[in-house]
Order: C-alpha cells, then sequence, then structure tokens
C-alpha cells in the first residue's frame, strides 16, 4: 500500500490530516504520536481509518512502530556535506554521524565507456571501466544505492573480494594507488526509483528520492569517478554550508 493508493475517502482524510501533524514543530524526528485513540478521536476518524493511515505512512518510512513504546515519527539518519571537499568516503561520514557504516557489494563488473562516460573521466571511448554498485548502510538500515564507474587503469589490481567485507573505496584507492580524493562536481535532482531499487532501500514503490549524479575528482584535478547515489528519502539529509551560514536540506 503507498499513499497513491488511498482512494477510500475516510483513509485519505486521515493520511491527510496526519501529513499536516507531522509539519507541526512538535513532530520533529524522534517525537512519539499520541496514543491512537485520542488521535482518532481528534482527527475525527475511526481507530481502524487511522491504523490505516498511519501504515501507509510506515511504509513510506515516515513513521515507525517501536515494540511496546508506540509510533514515534522517523527523522534523517545521516547527514552529508554538500558543498564541502569530499575529503571522507561515506563509510566516514556515516561514523561522524555516530553511526555504524555497512556496506554491501551488489556487483563488481567490467565494462567499457560510452562516449558521454569518458568525456566525463577524460578517457577515450571504449576505455576499460570498473562499474561498482553498493547498498550503503548505518546501523543496518539502508540509506542509499551507490554506483560508480572508475577508469580501470586507475586502479589496476582491483577485485570485488577488497570490497566485499564493506571496507572504504576512498580508503583503499589513497592506501593502494596513492589517489586522494578531493572535490566532486555533480548535481541531485528528484527522480522516482525503480521498483528494484526502492525494494533495496526498503521504500514504496513510486517513491522519489534525490539522486547525485557527478564526477569526482582526486588532488590533482583529474577525474577518478562518476558516481550516481540514490538517496533515502527519510534517512538522508544534505548539509549545506555558505560561508557563516549553515542550511539543512532534508530529503523530504
Amino acid at each position: 500500500m503507498s499513499s497513491s493508493t488511498i482512494s477510500h475517502r475516510p483513509h485519505k482524510k486521515a493520511y491527510e490530516a496526519l501529513l499536516d501533524l507531522l509539519e507541526q514543530p512538535d513532530f520533529d524526528q524522534g517525537s512519539q504520536l499520541p496514543a491512537e485513540r485520542s488521535l482518532a478521536e481528534n482527527l475525527g476518524v475511526s481507530r481502524m481509518t487511522l491504523r490505516k493511515a498511519i501504515d501507509v505512512l510506515i511504509e513510506e518510512g515516515r513513521l515507525e512502530r517501536r515494540p511496546y513504546a508506540g509510533t514515534f515519527v522517523t527523522g534523517p539518519t545521516i547527514e552529508r556535506p554538500l558543498t564541502q571537499p569530499i575529503t571522507h568516503g561515506i563509510s566516514k561520514i556515516t561514523e561522524l554521524n555516530g553511526a555504524q557504516p555497512g556496506s554491501k557489494l551488489l556487483y563488481f563488473e567490467q565494462s567499457v565507456a560510452s562516449k558521454q562516460t569518458a568525456a566525463m573521466l577524460h578517457i577515450d571511448q571504449g576505455s576499460p571501466l570498473l562499474v561498482i554498485r553498493r547498498l550503503r548502510t548505518a546501523n543496518g538500515l539502508a540509506f542509499c544505492l551507490e554506483t560508480s564507474h572508475i577508469p580501470a587503469s586507475r586502479v589496476p589490481g582491483l577485485v570485488a573480494g577488497d570490497l566485499v567485507e564493506g571496507g572504504s573505496l576512498y580508503q583503499l584507492m589513497a592506501n593502494r594507488y596513492d589517489i586522494h580524493v578531493d572535490a566532486d562536481d555533480g548535481s541531485i535532482r528528484m527522480m522516482a526509483v525503480t521498483d528494484d531499487e526502492a525494494d533495496l532501500l526498503g521504500i514504496g514503490h513510486g517513491t522519489f528520492g534525490l539522486v547525485y549524479r557527478g564526477v569526482i575528482y582526486d588532488s590533482h584535478g583529474e577525474p577518478i569517478e562518476y558516481l550516481v547515489s540514490i538517496n533515502h528519502p527519510q534517512r538522508v539529509s544534505f548539509k549545506v554550508s555558505n560561508g557563516r551560514l549553515s542550511h539543512e536540506v532534508a530529503v523530504r
């Protein structure tokens, strides 16, 4: 079930009322919802109707039920820097957020560079590429899917086994190849994720997420990676820092 399937008017009314409630300052991440009986009375719906609306919001990742505790508002798990130089990989960023990083290698394939990818990576069309896709987790919860396209000539001898245990790709590149990540150039846009991607991230089909596409550069200004990062809409926020001002852009 998802919000797009709520056609029964009472269910839709309860769903929209809950969304309005979650926008209030009293219901920040980690806040507990009132008891179902009083909440249903306040919203003017039955407890069964309320429970169906809550189920949808749980499926969408906006709420979570905790056994013997109640229903709580979920919030961003990982805060990712948006305007700062990339000096840490996602594993280190996860640690800095106070969470235990995890990584599942989904595939590690050899490919060749298309015309567009070759232009971004400053290599010849048809040059060998390594395509690596990993599911990144924080405290066991999936928060992003990352697909890396790396010129094979920059990382000779790199094999899937190097990443199976969830080690940092950037740390490995620094230690083994003396390649140090320094900056990126990319863009973020709202995109509907595929059903397979939704299943991996644990979100509803048809859900939109923030998708980053960009080129990662080393300390010499040479492109080393074309990265596509699909971020969970409720478990990631991007932090923007401009001079003395800081703004948090939350993925909603």
